[in-house]
């Protein structure tokens, strides 16, 4: 038998040989939890491996992607799966029920991450004299102005390999290297430098529309962090916390004394000094700080690295308006009124041309995710004996699935005409297939966009 001490109950008890930790804990009266039932499906289990962690087995599948999952540090293990070699001394980490419901990944759609550091670049900006501004325009203009600019900022920093991390009001936090991208320090810079100049940009339209003078300022800060997801219930997201972040604030606020729009650190100069073009520096005694601290006014990247970083490269993937775009083909592949079916891994997207749109959906029918088209040709589907040999699209843009004849709209996805069913919610002539009455489900369809000649679907 082999002897473990759980913390923080100051309870020793005895694992046998092929026993797992959870079993043995709850055989002795210890009160793991374990919301899954010991399955390894949620994290609730969790114990920190205090002593004795070289007498614990390499993790097994379940156990492996379940902290592959959450990025568990090697002495966090899920005691459902573990079977101690040797004497143990561990700290329960799922104490109450608050824990429970926090830490249980049985509900959780989202990626969750438990918490682990990284070294990151943190971005802050805010709106110069954002109170004056909001005095002088009606709350619908400030709505309008904010969410013109953080849409253009926001693909600025997606393309840029970084995270938006939160908005709060006219300030926007992001984070670069989430991911341990090796460039993130100076992916972060040039999303900086591209923001002040989108931001240039949108100043004669914000002046002609509502005579204001609209700038911006930005802060940026390298260091170490904690990544993981905070909250409860459904408003839990990802986000950094850490000394870095705050820096980064204070650095961000530290431009409205200095006179300059973009500041970094100087941690951060440190990683892009031979990159970057400098104008000045200053040295400010940050807020809650002492000591005086040594901030770069970047100007602009060299053009060498400019060039570099910012060639125009063929990409599969963008990301853009909060979504991943895939490119699908060059526009001139498909004519008008002509389709194609896009295979992915999971699912298969049909691609529509109008007269001078696209549509793009889910090629699986809402009601038994049978295929409204085939892949072969027209001829071929007819030697199927199937009811229709093809689902129809409508002159006003609705989809007629050829299955159950319901029609949905191929912009919105919206029913426009459930299926005719029998009596028991049956279609006919798929009775074996039961009762389908019940949940009429919308058509699955993907935004479109036009860029660079090629047509780019919208995922996720």
């Amino acid at each position: 038998m082999i002897k473990v001490t759980a913390l923080p109950d100051q309870m020793n008890f005895e694992v046998a040989t092929g026993e797992t930790l959870l079993e043995a804990a709850l055989r002795s009266g210890v009160p793991f939890a374990h919301a899954c039932g010991g399955r390894a499906k949620c994290s609730t289990c969790r114990v920190w491996v205090l002593d004795g962690v070289k007498g614990c087995p390499n993790r097994n599948r379940d156990e492996s992607l379940m902290a592959e999952r959450l990025r568990l540090a090697d002495e966090v293990r899920l005691a459902c799966q573990l079977k101690p070699e040797g004497e143990l001394r561990v700290r329960r980490l799922v104490l109450d029920e608050t824990d429970l419901i926090i830490t249980s990944q049985l509900l959780s759609s989202a990626e969750t991450r438990s918490g682990e550091s990284k070294q990151v670049a943190v971005f802050f900006s805010d709106v110069a004299d954002f109170t004056k501004l909001s005095e002088q325009l009606s709350p619908y203009d400030v709505m309008y102005l904010l969410n013109r600019y953080f849409a253009q900022v926001g693909d600025i920093i997606e393309r840029n390999g970084g995270f938006i991390d939160n908005l709060i009001g006219d300030g926007l936090m992001a984070i670069f290297g989430m991911d341990d991208q090796r460039d993130a320090p100076l992916r972060a810079v040039n999303a900086a430098i591209q923001t002040v100049a989108t931001v240039d940009r949108l100043k004669p339209f914000f002046a002609s529309m509502y005579g204001i003078e609209f700038d911006i300022r930005i802060g940026l800060h390298y260091g170490e962090a904690v990544i993981g997801t905070l909250g409860f219930g459904g408003n839990q997201r990802l986000t950094a916390v850490g000394n870095v972040v705050n820096l980064a604030s204070r650095i961000e606020a530290a431009n409205k004394d200095a006179g300059t729009r973009l500041l970094i650190s100087e941690a951060l100069y440190g990683q892009v000094a031979d990159k970057v073009e400098v104008g000045d520096f200053v040295r400010v005694r940050l807020r809650g700080s002492c000591e005086r601290t040594s901030l770069f006014e970047v100007i602009r990247l060299k053009p060498e690295c400019d060039a570099e970083l910012n060639a125009r490269q063929p990409r599969e993937t963008i990301r853009h308006a909060g979504r991943r775009w895939v490119r699908a083909f060059p526009v001139d592949e498909l004519q008008p009124h002509e389709r194609r079916i896009l295979d992915f891994e999971d699912y298969d997207i049909v691609v529509v041309r109008g007269t001078d749109s696209y549509c793009a959906f889910n090629n699986a029918c809402p009601h038994l995710h049978l295929p409204f088209y085939e892949r072969r040709k027209p001829a071929e589907v007819k030697t199927l004996n199937l009811p229709h040999t093809e689902s129809t699209i409508t002159s006003d843009h609705g989809l007629v699935c050829r299955w159950h004849q319901s029609c949905f709209d191929l912009f919105s996805g919206e029913i426009r005409n459930w299926a005719q069913l029998q009596q028991d919610g049956t279609a006919p002539g798929y009775e074996h297939t039961g009762d389908i009455s019940k949940n009429p489900t919308r058509l699955t369809v993907y935004p479109c966009r036009i860029q660079d000649g090629c047509l780019w679907i919208g995922l996720d």
